[in-house]
């Protein structure tokens, strides 16, 4: 027999499943969300690690609240170094656990009721959902626009909007920055104005950073203005709201959570370490603590201690990474314009965001979609997994080896039943 709250967790979880195709046998992926260029200078690092510093001690239970303390210091110096805080971040800010996933259901467990909801921007990673909504029975508020803001107060007006229109009580908001699936960051401004939305409403601002050291910068498309096929962002330098002067904007930063994960920046996602930071909430972090007590690997934390104990060598292996994303995400711009596909030109992340389906598509012809890529052996993520308002829309990984990203290209050309092919360029990867 099942509880009554797993029942409704497991109607809702069928209610909201993906409709895609099950993946044949030696179907390409590119509908994860992965970083595999980053991977060949992270392994070598993480295995020397390992074998270096595991102990007979390491394989007891961890009896820390909120991670090893070895883990905590080498972590916070991390953040200290990367994201540029207003405020040193110190080990007693952090709370570890097992990937971004669990850091968001503990957090939302610890600051909302059941039936409360949280505002959130489509489209949307469909983990949010899960997060918010299998467990903890809160409810995702879509914002959702019309048409894309220009300003911070277009911006903030929709989330007004939202807010007015919820039928639930509203605890908080949660951002996505860089955004999957836009792979774009939102403007500095924007986030203040965020920031100040919800000092007024008195709730909390949740900001999922998860992609932030993936910030590759402006490609060689987005230069291209005159092209209406290509959505191009209002901004290409990330700012972590860890960097945003919460005093100056009146902002209670006991309500100003960042969540990350070594999943995307470091292709990790295998490692599930994730990260809460709270700098002004000493009880909001000992209740994640106990929450998520026993559920860190040690091995994890050894090979992440060593990859964070290095910042010089941590700084090339970031920025061979970002390098690399940018030549992959420039051949994907390439290959879509040549097929004359809408996308969204991304500054971060490992994706793309494209309208495969043209302006005329339809939930039927998406579907339709759908299984000419499995048909082809590659498989690409749904716009309608991330809530997107509008039909024809997919995710599609670049961040894969060459080859492998070519092959993709080439069995997406197949289930598109292209007239033309296109030729890559040379590898640059």
């Amino acid at each position: 027999m099942l509880s009554g709250r797993m029942k409704r967790g497991l109607s809702w979880l069928s209610d909201h499943a993906s409709a895609e195709p099950t993946h044949p046998k030696g179907v390409l992926e590119m509908d994860m969300a992965e970083n595999w260029l980053v991977r060949p200078d992270v392994l070598p690092i993480m295995k020397d690690a390992v074998e270096l510093n595991l102990k007979q001690q390491d394989l007891s239970y961890s009896q820390e609240l909120g991670g090893p303390p070895g883990l905590l210091q080498v972590s916070a110096s991390f953040f200290n170094h990367f994201f540029s805080p207003q405020v040193a971040i110190l080990p007693e800010h952090l709370v570890t656990s097992t990937g971004c996933a669990s850091i968001l259901e503990t957090l939302i467990f610890s600051i909302c009721d059941t039936g409360d909801g949280l505002l959130l921007e489509t489209p949307m990673w469909d983990g949010f959902a899960v997060t918010s909504t299998l467990r903890n029975n809160v409810r995702i508020c879509p914002v959702r626009y019309t048409r894309r803001p220009t300003n911070a107060a277009e911006f903030i007006q929709h989330y007004s909007e939202a807010m007015k229109n919820a039928t639930c009580p509203i605890r908080g908001l949660i951002v996505c920055n860089p955004h999957n699936p836009l792979g774009q960051i939102y403007p500095t401004v924007w986030l203040e104005a965020l920031l100040q939305f919800c000092e007024t409403h008195d709730i909390h601002f949740i900001s999922d950073e998860i992609y932030a050291l993936s910030n590759f910068g402006a490609t060689r498309c987005s230069q291209d203005v005159s092209n209406p096929d290509v959505v191009i962002g209002l901004e290409t330098k990330f700012t972590s709201v860890l960097a945003i002067d919460l005093k100056r904007l009146e902002v209670d930063p006991a309500r100003v959570h960042i969540a990350y994960s070594t999943s995307k920046d470091f292709g990790s996602s295998g490692f599930r370490l994730g990260y809460l930071i709270t700098q002004s909430n000493p009880g909001l972090r000992r209740a994640l603590a106990v929450l998520n007590r026993f559920k860190v690997s040690n091995i994890s934390s050894i090979a992440v201690a060593a990859l964070f104990s290095n910042l010089q060598t941590l700084e090339t292996v970031l920025n061979s990474s970002k390098s690399r994303l940018r030549i992959a995400a420039e051949t994907l711009e390439n290959f879509l314009s040549f097929h004359q596909i809408a996308f969204y030109s991304p500054v971060a992340g490992c994706f793309m965001w494209a309208r495969f389906g043209g302006e005329l598509a339809t939930k039927e012809t998406d579907a339709e979609l759908l299984e000419k890529f499995a048909a082809a052996g590659v498989a690409v993520a749904a716009g309608s997994k991330f809530n997107s308002g509008e039909p024809g829309w997919f995710r599609l990984t670049f961040a894969l080896p060459w080859k492998v990203l070519i092959e993709g290209l080439r069995r997406i050309e197949i289930a598109m039943e292209a007239k033309r092919h296109w030729i890559p360029e040379k590898s640059q990867l």
